[in-house]
């Protein structure tokens, strides 16, 4: 889902210091107050999108409608999902518009992982909460190094992106191949890609975004948070059917 988030991308480019859009500063150049303000927001909002994903998997665990059309039409699931993203980015500055749209997303990416989340329940039940609990721990041990160490990591871009590039098509390549070796070997990919997204995102987050794009931060930093989870599962149940 991170290459369908082309406006965030520019502010990758931006030195710290420079004006955000719309006239706004970045967080590095506002005051300590509304700095702190805005991290504070972002990352509220993250948890809160983390919650709304929960009840997105309950609901879809809860509703068999639900359930089976989630599992029937996966590209459909898909193409509603990248929809999701466009819209919220393109909502972010409406109020109230800008919160149902990121939480509606985030609900909706909770019933899509909803199969998966059932037939894991069926043959290797622990390691949902194992998963979730390492997720926590991940992204939780590299946003405390960002802060700590205070270090730029914009220049993980290009090499993010081209990771990027690679695991998507590894990973359609695998949906024709089947192989559970080159499954796992995505799924590791991907572990360690957007571990290194959620160093990039968190250092723009402090440095690079404009103190309005509260929507914009806590949506980079759910989708690296889903997508750690997402390998994580896939990791822990490699080589079960």
């Amino acid at each position: 889902m991170r290459d369908f988030q082309s406006q965030n991308q520019p502010y990758g480019q931006q030195q710290p210091g420079a004006w955000g859009g719309y006239g706004v500063e970045t967080a590095a150049r506002a005051s300590v107050e509304e700095r702190m303000g805005f991290i504070r927001k972002v990352y509220a909002l993250f948890f809160a999108a983390t919650l709304f994903a929960v009840g997105g998997v309950m609901a879809g665990l809860s509703f068999k409608p639900l359930l089976m059309f989630a599992f029937q039409h996966p590209w459909i699931m898909f193409i509603v999902m990248i929809g999701g993203v466009l819209g919220a980015q393109a909502v972010r500055h409406v109020p109230g518009l800008n919160l149902a749209a990121l939480f509606g997303f985030t609900t909706l990416t909770g019933v899509v992982i909803s199969p998966l989340i059932a037939m894991i329940r069926q043959v290797n039940p622990d390691s949902i909460p194992a998963a979730g609990l390492l997720t926590v721990g991940i992204f939780g041990g590299l946003t405390a190094y960002v802060f700590v160490s205070k270090k730029d990591f914009s220049f993980m871009r290009g090499m993010l992106m081209t990771g990027l590039i690679v695991v998507i098509l590894a990973g359609v390549v695998n949906i024709f191949l089947g192989a559970s070796a080159l499954g796992f070997a995505v799924a590791a990919a991907t572990l360690l890609l957007f571990s290194g997204f959620v160093l990039y995102d968190t250092s723009n987050i402090i440095r690079r975004y404009p103190t309005n794009e509260y929507i914009a931060g806590a949506l980079d930093l759910y989708l690296d948070a889903f997508n750690i989870f997402l390998a994580l599962l896939r990791i822990l149940n490699s080589g079960r059917r």
